[in-house]
This record gives C-alpha cells, structure tokens and sequence, in this order.
C-alpha cells in the first residue's frame, strides 16, 4: 500500500515542477524522527532490585545486596539516528541502537545456566519486538507526512 502512495506523492511533485530531493530528505527525516520517538517511546526501562543474584560464565554464583533500588533506561537512551545520506536515486536515513544487548530485548533470547561447565538452557524470553512496532508507527504516519510535504511545496510555490 505505502509504494502505491509513495509513487502518488513523487508523481504528484513531479507534475508541480519542484526539487524533488528537497522533498524527499524532509519526507525521510520526518518518517524517520516518527520511528525514533516510537523506538523510544515502546523500549521497556529495566527497574532492577536491591537484591543482584547471578551466576557468571564461569558458574559462580554471585549475590549482594545494594544500597538503593535502579531504574535502567540505557536500552532506551540508545537509539540514535544518522544523518541523511543522498545519493543518486536515492536518500537514506539510518536509526541504530548502539547498546549491545538491543538485539536479544527486541528479539528474545534464551536463558543459559552454567552447570559443571556445561551450557545449559534453561528457559526463554520472548521478544519486545518495540523495532517493528516502530517501523509500523512510521509506515502508518507516511499518509500525513507526504500531505504535509505537498501542502508545504505548494505554498512555498503559491500553488
């Protein structure tokens, strides 16, 4: 559905006569700083106990108490966007997550315990999947962004 728009919205632009770049950096951007705020807003907080219990690689288990309760929030404080790449037919716009366990919270993971040495799984988390969510998030707002592209070129060009 968002390719039959998107070929609408340059056919559109066309037939105005415009920059046709211009427009889409400012329609990728916008697209982009939607899938950001939706990353941001769908990446869950970890609020973490005084109570820290866990076994390492190597199988020692390792309990203690801390002083005060933590809320996380790197996960969330993660995501970043690049800057706009444009190239000849295209424009590009990257958003990353640069904490290195991003992956396995939006995907799942297993959980592993260390038994005499041997890897063991011993259960599953299942994804948060907030990545997709925002890819969604940015696919549905394309409509309004392409409108407000269009109504923004027009009375920039008194059309």
């Amino acid at each position: 559905m968002s390719d039959n728009i998107f070929a609408e919205f340059l056919e559109t632009l066309k037939k105005l006569d415009v920059d046709l770049k211009e427009s889409q950096v400012k329609v990728a951007n916008e697209a982009m700083n939607v899938m950001k705020r939706a990353a941001v807003q769908n990446t869950p907080v970890g609020v973490y106990d005084k109570e820290v219990d866990f076994t390492t690689s190597d199988g020692k288990h390792v309990h203690f108490t801390t002083s005060v309760a933590r809320q996380g929030g790197t996960l969330r404080r993660g995501w970043h966007l690049s800057r706009t790449y444009v190239r000849k037919d295209q424009v590009q716009k990257y958003l990353t997550n640069n904490v290195d366990y991003a992956i396995y919270v939006n995907n799942g993971h297993r959980l592993v315990t260390v038994i005499e040495g041997e890897r063991i799984t011993t259960g599953y988390v299942s994804g948060q999947f907030f990545l997709e969510s925002a890819v969604k998030t940015a696919e549905r707002a394309l409509p309004w962004i392409y409108d407000a592209e269009l109504r923004r070129v027009k009375a920039k060009h008194g059309l």
